[in-house]
């Protein structure tokens, strides 16, 4: 089976001669912020409740700061990057597995997966007589919900990958093989059915600080979410309308939180609102791990930002032309066109250390990102303006505190609808499908459907969830054929040059990262998981 593209042999040999070739076991290091503290510490339900806080930020942070973007939206088409920088080698397809995003995914993924994995051996057996059995089961829970997240980017990523449930038996032998990918599946269902079992239920409210971790709802809907995935609908159906009826999550700017919007959800003073299933956490303040880079990454220009960093990755010409409905609400927070005026982005006046800064941002060509004639809108929250965007990271890196969502209530609604559609041929009537649908498509403007198929649901989940990491992995489920004449069609170049890709692969899985073939050989190898 080949990947989305192919390795060079000359390539693959450079990098044998460059990177040491002596086995070690940091296929699972992440940083040591990132390390459970385990022991008598935790004698506290309160402190236990805050022992899995780095599995929300810390071990995300090398995925987050680039990796995620360029693997995910860049390569879909969603974003664009000239050959200037890295983000271009997956505009065009031309990274190799040496490339430091394919590593930073892995490594982000198997870095939660060993913290997970720490607090599941070692918890039960280490916190102190104070702690009560909920509060231990609720950690237990969000152990298993990070892993089996964790590992659900793994499979849809890279296929078959090696299951470590025990970080002690991998350190005495990680040369394993992978696993299939249907004993991946197997391994995350069970951890996300554990989640639920034993992570607390939340009424969400407006304490939106209280809502920073998962509960049992965030496991259902993300349980929901991988039916979907393997195309079990009754049961993705079933998990989702549990969700639904449960009223946990709501949709801003819905029916039943009619005065807000969709602007509403990427403003940091909103983060962890009713809306948000799962969120990365940052908190824009302290070490270099803790921040969100997205500002920096997807401003248009510098005055919007507290670096010189801005523009590195742009709207594509096919996001801005083909992805929304004229009329939808979303384009214009999804991303920026001449004209767009931005009533809670402050700016800098001009690039000098003291310019004035000013409420109010209206955007201009001659500012475009990448040579687009556009800029990205979504997570740009501006230069720093307390009660909008919080406190900043000192200015030499600007990273804000705005979470970054890996799952939306106005998704499950949608995995609702495409679930009791149940395929994607046909089309649906069924009331309950339209309700979900309708309700995404009412808030962003739209008018309603009185029937759906799967190509509405796919165009749907597209200009709702552009630029959130999503459109890759459902370019994945459609039939490879498919898949592969949408991102042909795609064009990949600016607003003046027209640029197609031609893709000779199979499938749109990535390359295993070249330093992990290297210490792991048998990565390409498969076997059979023993479940415990």
């Amino acid at each position: 089976m080949k990947n989305i593209l192919k390795i060079n042999c000359a390539v693959a040999m450079a990098v044998l001669l460059l990177i040491s070739s002596s086995c070690s076991q940091d296929f699972l290091d992440v940083p040591a912020e990132g390390t459970p503290t385990i022991g008598n510490y935790y004698d506290s339900d309160s402190k236990l409740d805050n022992a899995s806080n780095g599995l929300y930020g810390i071990v995300w942070f090398n995925m987050n700061k680039s990796a995620f973007y360029g693997i995910t939206d860049v390569i879909s088409g969603n974003m664009y990057a000239s050959q200037y920088n890295d983000f271009g080698k997956f505009t065009d397809l031309s990274f190799t597995n040496s490339q430091a995003f394919i590593s930073d995914a892995w490594r982000s993924c198997f870095g939660a997966i060993a913290n997970s994995n720490a607090y599941i051996s070692n918890l039960p057996q280490s916190v102190g007589p104070n702690v009560t059995k909920e509060a231990l089961n609720n950690a237990l829970g969000e152990s298993h919900f990070i892993r089996a997240f964790s590992y659900f980017f793994l499979v849809r990523l890279w296929g078959n990958v090696p299951i470590i449930e025990n970080n002690a038996d991998y350190s005495k032998n990680f040369v394993i093989p992978s696993n299939p990918t249907e004993d991946v599946y197997k391994f995350i269902e069970n951890d996300l059915k554990f989640a639920i079992a034993n992570l607390r239920t939340k009424n969400r409210g407006s304490d939106y600080a209280s809502n920073a971790h998962v509960s049992s709802g965030s496991a259902k809907a993300f349980l929901a979410k991988v039916y979907l995935y393997q195309k079990k609908y009754d049961l993705a159906r079933q998990m989702a309308q549990e969700v639904i009826n449960s009223g946990e999550f709501k949709l801003l700017g819905g029916e039943e939180l009619p005065l807000k919007s969709f602007a509403d959800l990427f403003l940091q003073k909103n983060n962890n609102n009713e809306e948000s299933i799962f969120s990365w956490q940052w908190t824009g303040a302290g070490t270099y791990f803790e921040g969100n880079f997205s500002n920096t990454l997807f401003a248009p220009e510098n005055r919007l930002v507290e670096t010189t960093y801005s523009g590195q990755i742009a709207p594509s010409q096919d996001l801005i032309h083909n992805a929304f409905e004229n009329g939808d609400k979303r384009r214009k927070e999804t991303f920026m066109l001449p004209g767009d005026f931005y009533p809670n982005l402050t700016y800098a006046q001009t690039l000098a250390v003291d310019s004035p800064l000013i409420l109010g941002y209206t955007f201009a060509v001659e500012n475009e990102a990448q040579s687009s004639g556009a800029g990205l809108k979504k997570y740009v929250i501006g230069k720093e303006n307390l009660p909008i965007t919080g406190p900043f990271n000192p200015p030499f890196n600007g990273e804000s505190s705005m979470n970054s969502y890996m799952m939306r209530y106005a998704e499950l609604l949608l995995i609702h609808a495409e679930a009791i559609l149940g395929g994607q041929s046909g089309s649906t009537t069924d009331a309950q499908a339209l309700k979900s649908f309708n309700a995404v498509r009412k808030r962003a403007g739209l008018p309603e459907k009185a029937s759906i198929s799967f190509d509405d649901i796919f165009k749907e989940r597209r200009a709702e969830l552009a630029c959130e990491g999503d459109y890759y992995f459902d370019l994945g489920r459609l039939p490879f054929a498919k898949a592969k004449a949408i991102l042909e069609a795609q064009n990949r170049g600016d607003k003046l040059t027209e640029k197609h890709i031609s893709i000779t692969a199979s499938n749109l899985l990535l390359p295993y990262p070249a330093d992990d073939l290297i210490k792991n050989p048998k990565l390409t190898e498969v076997a059979p998981y023993t479940f415990k």
